[in-house]
């Protein structure tokens, strides 16, 4: 009996010891994510520069980061399916490991084609590193703390974004373009690796569940196909990325085409939309963690939101005002990625998180190739701000209606 109550009196320790550690995934998680973030925008910032080496027309300059757009979306299934299978940990630091060693060989680039199919590669490999880090962030963290936790590990995306516009110009003054890839390459290659050492799959004691976590087994893919929650939440991401991606796309040159704004001006406000994502995420999760009602509410009333504050800036012809409106469309274009994120786990077989948000995620990436084309069309026959954002408020309005079908219990606030 003594012995018995020893374990019990040890086994609490080292339980809340263990789940200490779930800070030090996320923030593994975070630093991952930013640098692949800090990848795929690399591009956009040396893009001029390097063409003159590669021989690229104005007209071609956006073809490396579509090349790469069209592997990444490729293998975002595959790539969930492997994490499922080999589990997170292992996934991740080999999609790193690759991808780094593609972008070193990428900056030796002096030719169209072979950047074109490296830049492709580099997509192939990179489909399971998102896929993962969702599965190891729904290991590690309660239902209770998702929103919190993944609130803060997609501030990544706009970190990423910030830190290559800020650091890349200064960088390529001492080491050119392929100096910045030879760079990147190697710090991609080093943070694999420290994925790898510090990651785990899973943590000792289960965070609020009982679910099976061992890699393998069925792939539960006919399985995801008849999942009603997790289509429906596929198919309303799509709408609201339709109107993120979108506006991401076209937004500067509306308002200078439109509005007569100078670039500057209308880069300022993009500038202004895109900073209040750093707070408006971990907000957001950490609400949603909070407050009454389940996570579809709270999407639907975010996906609400997102149309009608679209019809509204798409209406103002102020700069002033823009720029007051600003940070409230900000709220709409990023708010609501915590939750369509951290709610993929809890509508998906604990087993195959990472398949099914690769399935998830597959539907949003298409609302950006779809959308730039809609909205370019639409403002090229009328030219007007306000049927192009117009083009782009249908999409959160139908995720509103798409998310309809999904079922799930009321959350109760802690």
């Amino acid at each position: 009996m003594d012995a018995t109550k020893s374990a019990s009196d040890t086994a609490a320790p080292q339980a809340a010891k263990a789940s200490r550690y779930r800070w030090v995934i996320l923030a593994v998680c975070w630093l991952a994510y930013t640098l692949v973030y800090l990848n795929r925008t690399a591009w956009s910032v040396v893009a001029v520069d390097a063409s003159h080496s590669i021989g690229l027309s104005v007209a071609q300059l956006g073809i490396f980061a579509t090349a790469m757009s069209i592997g990444y979306v490729v293998t975002n299934i595959p790539g969930g399916i492997v994490a499922d299978l080999i589990g997170g940990r292992l996934a991740v630091g080999i999609s790193l490991v690759l991808a780094g060693m593609l972008t070193f060989a990428f900056g030796t680039v002096h030719n169209l084609g072979v950047g074109i199919a490296i830049q492709v590669l580099i997509g192939l490999v990179s489909g399971a590193d998102v896929a993962s880090f969702t599965k190891l962030l729904s290991r590690w963290f309660p239902p209770r703390e998702r929103g919190t936790a993944f609130g803060l590990y997609i501030t990544a995306t706009a970190f990423g974004s910030v830190l290559a516009n800020a650091s890349i110009p200064a960088l390529m003054a001492r080491l050119d373009w392929n100096g910045v890839y030879y760079l990147f390459g190697v710090l991609t290659v080093v943070v694999g690796v420290v994925c790898w050492v510090l990651l785990r799959n899973d943590p000792p004691v289960s965070p609020g569940s009982a679910e099976t976590t061992e890699p393998g087994g069925r792939l539960g893919f006919a399985a995801m196909l008849k999942n009603r929650n997790l289509l429906s939440l596929a198919a309303a991401g799509l709408g609201m990325q339709w109107a993120t991606l979108g506006f991401l796309a076209w937004g500067n040159s509306l308002m200078v085409k439109s509005l007569g704004l100078s670039a500057g001006r209308a880069a300022l406000v993009m500038v202004v939309v895109s900073t209040t994502a750093i707070g408006v995420k971990p907000l957001v999760g950490f609400l949603s963690d909070r407050l009454r009602g389940t996570r579809k509410a709270h999407l639907m009333i975010l996906s609400g939101y997102f149309a009608v504050i679209l019809v509204v800036f798409g209406l103002v012809r102020d700069y002033s005002v823009l720029l007051i409106l600003a940070p409230l469309l900000g709220l709409g274009v990023y708010g609501y990625t915590v939750l369509t994120n951290s709610t993929v786990p809890q509508y998906a077989d604990p087993r195959f998180v990472g398949g099914a948000f690769g399935l998830a995620n597959t539907a949003w990436q298409l609302g950006g190739v779809f959308a730039p084309v809609a909205v370019g069309a639409v403002f090229s026959a009328t030219g007007s701000l306000f049927l192009a954002f117009g083009v782009l408020a249908i999409g959160p309005l139908l995720g509103v209606l798409l998310l309809i079908p999904i079922r799930e219990r009321e959350a109760v606030s802690p």
